[in-house]
């Protein structure tokens, strides 16, 4: 009996030591994001923003307007500020400190990415409180909580596009690419204007982009009137296949980067 308890002992204090660098280096990585007023603005609070704009501007399409600004919002969030964060401690050199302690490749981009969709979580629910309580948008709690759904599943997809932009290139690059391909991806997937009345280039180009059928998945989520022909799980195909190409991309930039400066 007593060589059991030991081993029980041992075994839960192993765990436990196990347990502690996630849960310490998921604060730090938490705390750092909300302790960067930018951040939280402009990766939390930007879609409310421009909600509270263009809602109240178009009441009747507040809720077409919704749905397309929750998908904005969490591809800011997944895409842009997780590459742009990994580029910037890349060129600290922050990489290559963490390096030197037991800190294990799984354990940095494991945390970053689950502290990257629960930002995306706050700033949907930030968005969806905001929107619930103007006023100028009806749904069943169902509706509600199948929009918050579809984001965060599509949040997946586009965390991993980030972390191979975060590791290709330098931090200035990264900046750079982030932003344009934040703007253009955006404006021609219609989250912000309808597609209709953009370029038939853009048009024709909008299904294959992950930003389109993010919306989409959205839009139809909400039963808003842009959603297009295509079923639901046309478009969420479409993210899984996003997700696996980057999977492997994002894997791939991880070992260049390291045999760059370790090798």
């Amino acid at each position: 009996m007593t060589t059991t308890s030991a081993e029980n002992t041992g075994a839960v204090t192993t765990t436990g030591r196990k347990a502690a660098p996630w849960s310490y280096f998921f604060y730090c990585e938490l705390m750092k994001i909300l302790r960067n007023p930018p951040a939280v603005l402009f990766g939390i609070g930007f879609p409310t923003m421009f909600f509270l704009i263009f809602g109240n501007t178009f009441p009747e399409a507040a809720t077409s307007t919704l749905a397309g600004l929750a998908a904005y919002g969490a591809f800011v969030v997944s895409f842009q500020t997780f590459s742009m964060s990994l580029a910037t401690e890349r060129a600290l050199g922050w990489n290559k400190l963490l390096r030197s302690t037991p800190m294990t490749p799984a354990l940095y981009l494991g945390t970053k990415f689950l502290v990257i969709i629960i930002t995306g979580i706050l700033s949907l629910l930030l968005l969806l409180v905001v929107a619930a309580l103007n006023g100028n948008v009806h749904m069943s709690l169902t509706t509600w909580a199948a929009l918050l759904g579809v984001m965060v599943v599509g949040m997946i997809p586009l965390s991993l596009t980030g972390i191979f932009l975060g590791f290709i290139g330098s931090a200035n690059l990264t900046n750079v690419l982030a932003t344009l391909l934040g703007l253009l991806l955006s404006f021609g997937s219609g989250l912000f204007v309808p597609l209709s009345i953009m370029p038939a280039a853009i048009q024709q180009v909008a299904p294959y982009l992950p930003t389109y059928n993010l919306g989409q998945l959205g839009w139809i989520a909400v039963g808003s009137s842009y959603q297009d022909s295509q079923p639901f799980w046309v478009h969420l195909l479409v993210l899984v296949g996003y997700a696996a190409v980057f999977a492997v991309l994002s894997v791939w930039a991880y070992m260049r980067d390291e045999n760059k400066n370790f090798a």
